[in-house]
Formats: C-alpha cells, sequence, structure tokens
C-alpha cells in the first residue's frame, strides 16, 4: 500500500486532486503496479518504480519531467515500456531513469545542460531519451546531476557556478557527462541544491565540492564559499555508510552501526536538533532508544522510520511536510500520527521538495505464529 502527504500544488502526491497540502498521510490505492521497489520525488514530481521495472508517475509537468501528460494520479510512462528499470531519481524538474544493464534514460529540463545533452541539439525540455553512460548510482540536484560507474568514478553534468560540477574553476558549466578529477572508489554519491557529496567506503572519507556558504562541506564558509575542486574530509568515522542523504544545504549519514551523522544549515530545524550548527558532525537520536530503520531527506526536512514501525519526522513544516504538527518548524524527531493497524508494516520512506511517501505491507499473523511456533520447538 502507498501512502502520501505534504505539499500538494502539482497533484505530486498521486492522489487525483491539487492543494496545498495534505496534512496526514493519505492512502493510495491501485492495481496499476507489483510490488513498488522505489519511489523518487523531485521539486514537485513524483516518479513510481515497481519490482517489474515498469515507471509511473505523477505531478509537476512544466518541462516534460513525468515524461507522459501532467496527471494528478499516477500513469504508466508508456513510451519506457518494455524496458526494465532498476533505479530512479528526480531533481528539481528532471529526471532520470537506470536500465538493468546500467544504461540511463533522461528526460525533463536540459536548461543547463543537467540531463547531459548538448543544449545546442536538444531543446530545454526533452522526453525520455537514453544516454551512452553506465550509471551504478545516480544524483540530481537543483540545476546538476551525479553519477558513478562499476569502477567508482564521478561524473557530472549541468550547471557548475557554484563548483557543484568538481571540474576546477574554469568549468562552470557542462551539457555532458565529465569525469571528476581526484575522486575514486565511490561507494555512495548525493546531490545537493548547488554541490555534491562523496563516500569511499575503502578510505571512510567524504569528498565535497560545490557551496558551501553554511558550512556545508565541513569547510569554514568564509575560506571557502565555493570549493571548484573536489576536497577529501575525515569526520573521524570507522564503519561502513548504509545512506548518504542530501536536502537542500544540509547532509546526512545513516553508519552501519545505526548512527546518524549529520551537519549543514539548521534554520528550520533540518538537523534535528535546536543547536547551532558550528562547522562540526551532530548526531541524531530518536527517542527512548530507538534505532533507525530507515531515513529519507527532503529540501529541508527528514522523515524516519525507527525499527518499532513507528514514523518520526523534523525540519520545515510549512507545507505539512513533517506531518507532525502546525508548526512550520521541528526541532527535534516527533512522531508522526500514522493511522495503520498493527499487522502493517512500513517498508520504505522517500521525501521530495516538501512532499513524502510510505510504503506498507500487511504482515500475515498466521505466518508469523507458526515462524515462532518452530522457532521455539526448535530451540
Amino acid at each position: 500500500m502507498l501512502w502520501s502527504w505534504g505539499a500538494n500544488s502539482h497533484g505530486q502526491l498521486g492522489i487525483g486532486t491539487i492543494s496545498e497540502q495534505v496534512d496526514k498521510p493519505h492512502k493510495i490505492e491501485s492495481d496499476s503496479w507489483s510490488k513498488i521497489k522505489q519511489v523518487a520525488c523531485g521539486g514537485g514530481h513524483t516518479v513510481l518504480l515497481d519490482e517489474d521495472g515498469k515507471l509511473f508517475s505523477c505531478g509537476w509537468n512544466s518541462k516534460k519531467q513525468l515524461g507522459i501528460d501532467e496527471t494528478t494520479t499516477f500513469q504508466r510512462i508508456w513510451r519506457l515500456s518494455g524496458i526494465k528499470f532498476i533505479e530512479i531519481s528526480c531533481g528539481w524538474d528532471f529526471t532520470c531513469a537506470v536500465t538493468d544493464d546500467h544504461f540511463m534514460f533522461v528526460w525533463g529540463c536540459n536548461s543547463n545542460g543537467q540531463l547531459g545533452l548538448p543544449k545546442k541539439h536538444f531543446p530545454e525540455s526533452v522526453k525520455p531519451i537514453r544516454l551512452q553512460v553506465n550509471a551504478c548510482g545516480v544524483s540530481m540536484g537543483l540545476r546538476h546531476s551525479a553519477i558513478f560507474n562499476s569502477k567508482g568514478e564521478v561524473w557530472t553534468t549541468g550547471c557548475g557556478k557554484h563548483g557543484q560540477l568538481g571540474l576546477g574553476y574554469d568549468v562552470l558549466s557542462s551539457d555532458r557527462f565529465q569525469k571528476v578529477p581526484k575522486v575514486s572508489n565511490i561507494s555512495h554519491l548525493c546531490c545537493g541544491q548547488n554541490y555534491t557529496v562523496a563516500w569511499n567506503n575503502n578510505e571512510k572519507v567524504l569528498y565535497v565540492w560545490g557551496d558551501n556558504k553554511h558550512g556545508q562541506l565541513l569547510l569554514s564558509p568564509e575560506k571557502y564559499k565555493c570549493v571548484f575542486v573536489p576536497q577529501k574530509i575525515d569526520i573521524d568515522v570507522q564503519e561502513n555508510v548504509k545512506k548518504l542523504l542530501s536536502g537542500w544545504t544540509n547532509i546526512l549519514l545513516w553508519l552501519e552501526d545505526g548512527s546518524l551523522l549529520t551537519w549543514g544549515r539548521n534554520n528550520y530545524g533540518q538537523l534535528g536538533t535546536d543547536v547551532p550548527f558550528e562547522g562540526n558532525t551532530l548526531r541524531v537520536k530518536l527517542p527512548d532508544g530507538r534505532n533507525v530503520a530507515d531515513v529519507a531527506l527532503g529540501a529541508e526536512h527528514t522523515i524516519c522510520l525507527a525499527d518499532d514501525n513507528t514514523l518520526w519526522a523534523w525540519g520545515w513544516n510549512e507545507h505539512s511536510n513533517t506531518g507532525t504538527a502546525s508548526e512550520d518548524y521541528i526541532f527535534a524527531p516527533t512522531l508522526v500520527p500514522f493511522d495503520i493497524n498493527d499487522n502493517t508494516k512500513i517498508t520504505q520512506i522517500s521525501a521530495g521538495g516538501a512532499h513524502n511517501f510510505v510504503v506498507t505491507e500487511e504482515i500475515d499473523t498466521n505466518d508469523e505464529a507458526t515462524s515462532t511456533k518452530e522457532t521455539k520447538t526448535v530451540a
């Protein structure tokens, strides 16, 4: 089952209506897709990938970022039928999908070359088109895109005036993917609004480049307002990383030991605390010793799934993005009211500019009881 809430000004929640916001999780029922594999959210649009590799989309379509006509309910992207996809990503108003042979299809806004398509030959708004680019991971920001390939190399395209391409002081824009120097063996990658960060699991170090106005690159903003060449940052982490995520101006690491490390701008409570950010990483802890089961970042808010099947949120809340209360800012992990029964398990969470999606599954209590009985018998 799929649920959504938050900003809905373009119908990006997929519930069939347009409204300023939806305060609480709203159930979406459909027989169109198989089991949901991933939901990706942009500024005002949403793309869904099912386990059969099919794509569906809804919401804002000003730059053809849906790959179909504008719609307020999830509709199949038939132009891409017959192709199996394994990963999707959304930028502000552009989209990409990775095939099972690790090639990319891109569509939507290309005004800054963020699709990796030459602006001389392609319009500002592009229908889905295949790139001859190998991608094992992809992320999209406001006006730029980044991928890493099977070699752990990072390639970027789009706007680079803040250094977010990492291609040096002389390359302030690109309309095709170019290799970022001095970066290798990358396992995780994400784009912020105007910057890029990457993680190397072998060296246990962070690589950063781009806008640093709020210290989000863990460098002094007075000395490094923009970083045009990747810088290696040791944040004293010895564990592997499960997820590296970014909002517009804040970053979060979910480590294998369950820790959440976060840093960057904190004007809306993006860091899960009211303590000012002073250039060092902060740890976010869920109440009562709960452990993290999953986490997702929107533009300036966070939603987090705990291991007891509860949902928590913090940060910007102007459009009820966090689903927690009427306040515009939530400065600590706060329980999201979610009306589900004890037989329903939350399996996935996703966040966009100011909207969210949750995937749930019904648990067969008879199977659980049988499993428990068998375990006791064996013991």
